[in-house]
């Protein structure tokens, strides 16, 4: 078991340009969002709720949103960084089969959530962690996600109805794919190299700059 974990996290993407479009199998789906919500969560506040989005007239509406705001980090860039990210893809939104909101609600459990009283994020923690148990489970179901982070808050919203409370935490694009890469994206494209484990590993304390 703990060697398939272990080649689990590695296999683990983020799906851009590989979807196919199939299907995806309802119990299969419904396994992969059981991972999510057999998180671990503070105060066992389960904020965390999942919006499936098949519609693709919504899902367009979003990728114009996401495109625009792709126009408008490129128009940042310049020289070598501007040409790199020309060729990298940002998302999948209508090539996956549909998609996951992920969202945080601050309410769920209040007023005295047992753990959050000193660490006010630790329910959008706790969201994060839900995501990471989807993403793990998808990959294990040889289903791709790809998180999407090119957005506003207050459009994704509008678009999808979300109460002012909640935060939209995540959009999940999700589907079979052709394949997983071996190198992650922004790796293959020359963006940025994963640091080596103990670049970031330290002992008793954090280290002098």
């Amino acid at each position: 078991m703990a060697e398939d974990f272990y080649t689990l996290c590695g296999r683990r993407r983020d799906v851009r340009g590989q979807f196919t479009g199939a299907p995806v199998d309802e119990d299969t789906l419904r396994r992969v969002l059981g991972a999510a919500h057999a998180a671990p969560s503070v105060g066992m506040s389960q904020p965390w709720d999942f919006v499936l989005v098949r519609d693709r007239d919504t899902r367009a509406a979003f990728r114009e949103h996401v495109a625009a705001e792709r126009e408008a980090f490129a128009a940042e860039l310049s020289g070598e960084r501007a040409e790199t990210f020309a060729k990298i893809k940002i998302e999948g939104i209508l090539e996956s089969t549909l998609s996951v909101v992920v969202t945080y609600d601050p309410d769920r459990g209040s007023p005295a959530v047992l753990g959050r009283h000193a660490i006010a994020d630790a329910g959008l923690y706790s969201v994060c962690l839900a995501i990471q148990n989807l993403w793990l489970a998808a990959t294990a179901e040889d289903l791709g996600i790809g998180w999407v982070s090119f957005y506003r808050e207050p459009v994704l919203r509008e678009l999808l109805g979300i109460p002012e409370r909640v935060r939209p935490v995540a959009w999940l694009c999700l589907g079979p794919v052709t394949h997983l890469e071996e190198t992650p994206d922004l790796e293959r494209h020359g963006w940025r190299e994963r640091l080596p484990l103990d670049a970031v590993v330290h002992e008793e304390r954090y280290p002098s700059t």
